[in-house]
């Protein structure tokens, strides 16, 4: 759980214990997007890359849904709004309640596609739409090459995060007393300085309390870029995710920014409003 959790990675779960990371899962939806837009742009040059465009799409797809729907709700939390890891214990599953940087890693899989693009990838295009018709049950909650969002444009969305769920996580992510720091985001919530999780596992009780850098057991990895402090590279990819967010959506979705302070603002300037924080 990326040190913020139960388990250490480099140790074996005990037998009948599954450990679901939301980041994991997520990383590699953003490797397939990026190598789908790759793809893509060679594509234009080359037709023997659309097979591979198809490939890293149908990838993307299936990893996406995975997220958000294997075992009935994937990783998301309803209940929170929250993407959380899960431990499966002997069948039954659990969300991890840890509020930290690895819940917001699934909101930097999206790509946009321009539909001017689509249209010259004959092969592309009908494998997609093939796709998109006869795999329906892998759409029920992610962002994937919709066009009906009623926007003066004509591109595509391929995103983990539905509308819906990405301005919840936002809401999270612009909270100042949860990940928003006057210096960036925050790897873990502050919320936890007052209300750490704890999970009692065989007969122990393993906390995560917010403790900047400084973590006060070796357990969950000791002194580590996921307790707290503020992660530059991982800001500079929620920057650049938000960048393309707005790209899709525009002025259409506006959040508070910070949470409860009651200005909205695009997602181009939240972007904006997080790199002058990072300076």
């Amino acid at each position: 759980l990326d040190n913020v959790g139960v388990f250490d990675r480099n140790r074996p779960l005990p037998t009948g214990q599954v450990l679901e990371q939301a980041d994991g899962t997520a990383w590699m939806a953003f490797y397939a997007a990026t190598m789908l837009s790759i793809a893509l742009e060679l594509a234009t040059q080359d037709p023997a890359y659309e097979d591979m465009a198809s490939k890293f799409f149908e990838h993307f797809v299936a990893i996406a849904d995975a997220s958000n729907a294997v075992g009935g709700t994937g990783l998301w939390d309803e209940q929170d709004g929250f993407y959380y890891d899960q431990l499966s214990v002997d069948g039954v599953r659990r969300p991890l309640r840890v509020r930290s940087i690895v819940g917001l890693i699934p909101l930097f899989a999206c790509e946009n596609i321009d539909q001017a693009t689509i249209n010259r990838l004959p092969a592309f295009k009908k494998r997609m739409a093939w796709f998109l018709e006869n795999r329906r049950d892998l759409a029920n909650q992610l962002s994937y090459m919709r066009e009906d969002e009623g926007l003066q444009h004509h591109r595509r969305l391929l995103a983990i995060p539905s509308r819906a769920r990405l301005t919840r996580v936002l809401r999270y992510v612009l909270d100042e007393n949860e990940f928003l720091s006057p210096y960036g985001v925050r790897s873990l919530s502050r919320v936890h300085k007052d209300q750490p999780f704890t999970l009692h596992e065989n007969g122990v009780d393993h906390s995560v309390r917010y403790t900047p850098g400084e973590s006060d057991t070796y357990l969950f990895g000791g002194n580590s870029n996921w307790r707290g402090p503020i992660w530059f590279p991982i800001n500079y990819l929620l920057i650049e995710a938000l960048e393309r967010y707005h790209h899709y959506y525009g002025d259409s979705l506006k959040v508070e920014c910070p949470t409860g302070s009651g200005r909205l603002m695009n997602l181009s300037e939240v972007s904006h409003e997080l790199v002058a924080r990072l300076c």
